[in-house]
């Protein structure tokens, strides 16, 4: 298809656009982060650095990261990538992290505390010697994010320049982004056509170490194509979020996928000392597994997933549990939950914080009892866990932001024309069955 044949058909669309939902975060997504360039000090968050001095710790003598490629061997590049992810969490990255969304991304992408950011920050590594290894386009909503995500995209390398651009992400502005993806899913394109098509329209991010892209989860972006530049590119991008809209962040929804963070310094240096997990857990009481279908974010969590993460979480942590219950079919007032709260001596480990009451005044009454107990509520998928007052309120505050049991959308964004289908052959097909 002609890129004019194209441009007619579109017309023919009226996608779906942020303002349906709430008209200043239209005016947001579509200003301050619809593909920007954005500066910040290098010398004050030097994220380059640090994962440069990481990739160094594994036992590679590397001295830029453009030359990746030479010094740690192709079949390692995945394993060192992942490892690299994981160092994100590290207390010293993400106070770094913590304080650059606070004098960064806040005030530049005008921005409303209190934010949640990405838990493991993505680290890429783009090989200019791996043709196939590379990202095709797409937008955050077709990866399960919600509209009011927010993205950042920082090059750990300079590619800046126009014969970066293969190494470089390519980005599309949201209203193009809008219809491009309309047309995409009607005509059913495949990741070949979704290339070609995509590809004449985007434009190369030009950024350095210093400067990134803000843009939301509606901008199609990817590589689009092998590195060809004989350099390797190596990037870091992440999420986050404003808690007034907490209930429109699709399936990555706070304290699993991001943690709220610290709103001052001082704040970020209290929490850091508190004392280690190992001591407080130990409490002299036996610990019992809990799961459960019976709120509507645990609905869909198949039970042996549920005790996958929670035997994970487990072990990491040093305990051993010596029953597990499940909760009652069709029985939304979470009897089991509520037996082990008020009548067994025990810690629990469950699934989630979403797997606690949706009415308010119950889920506060149930924290009370276990808080008064010195019963410890360990929520595996959050990696939280109440043992304290201080615990109550970050679990709270979690709710909160999230707008458990009151959120706006079922799934935290708008429904397209293929959700709507499929809810109305549920619907046909529940009616059918009543009849």
């Amino acid at each position: 298809m002609t890129i004019q044949a194209f441009r007619k058909a579109v017309e023919e669309f009226n996608p779906i656009q942020a303002k349906d939902v709430d008209a200043e975060l239209e005016r947001s997504l579509t200003h301050e982060w619809d593909a920007q360039i954005m500066t910040y000090p290098n010398e004050r968050f030097p994220f380059n650095e640090w994962i440069l001095n990481r990739v160094r710790m594994m036992g590679y003598d590397l001295d830029q990261l453009d030359n990746l490629h030479v010094v740690v061997p192709q079949k390692e590049t995945f394993k060192v990538t992942k490892q690299l992810c994981a160092d994100t969490n590290l207390a010293e990255f993400r106070r770094m992290v913590n304080r650059f969304v606070r004098e960064v991304a806040v005030p530049k992408g005008r921005l409303r505390p209190p934010i949640a950011v990405q838990r493991f920050m993505n680290v890429r590594i783009m090989l200019p010697t791996t043709p196939d290894l590379f990202f095709p386009y797409h937008t955050g909503l077709l990866y399960g994010h919600g509209v009011a995500s927010r993205s950042l995209w920082l090059p750990f390398v300079d590619v800046t320049a126009d014969e970066d651009r293969s190494r470089s992400m390519q980005i599309i502005g949201i209203k193009r982004s809008r219809e491009l993806i309309k047309f995409a899913i009607d005509k059913r394109l495949g990741m070949e056509e979704m290339t070609e098509v995509f590809g004449k329209e985007s434009h190369q991010i030009k950024a350095k170490p210093g400067s990134c892209c803000f843009f939301s989860q509606e901008n199609i972006h990817g590589s689009g194509r092998p590195n060809t530049t004989g350099k390797t590119r190596v990037s870091m991008d992440f999420r986050l979020a404003e808690g007034m809209y907490g209930d429109l962040l699709g399936r990555k929804i706070p304290a699993g996928y991001s943690h709220l963070i610290p709103e001052t310094e001082e704040e970020e240096e209290r929490l850091a000392q508190r004392p280690p997990r190992e001591k407080v857990f130990d409490n002299g009481k036996n610990t019992m597994f809990y799961v459960g279908n019976n709120t509507s974010s645990t609905y869909p969590i198949p039970v042996h997933l549920q005790r996958y993460m929670l035997l994970d979480y487990s072990t990491r942590n040093g305990l051993t549990a010596d029953l597990e219950l499940f909760d009652l079919e069709d029985m939304l007032h979470l009897p089991t939950l509520w037996h082990i709260v008020e009548h067994r001596n025990v810690n629990l480990v469950m699934y989630s914080i979403f797997a606690l009451p949706e009415e308010e005044e119950d889920r506060n009454r149930m924290l009370d009892i276990a808080l008064k107990k010195g019963m410890i509520l360990h929520f595996v998928n959050e990696d939280l866990a109440l043992t304290s007052a201080e615990d109550l309120e970050t679990i709270k505050n979690y709710l909160a932001f999230s707008k458990y049991g009151k959120s706006r959308l079922p799934v935290g964004l708008p429904l397209s024309d293929l959700s709507r289908a499929y809810f109305n052959k549920w619907s046909a097909s529940l009616a059918e069955w009543r009849n």
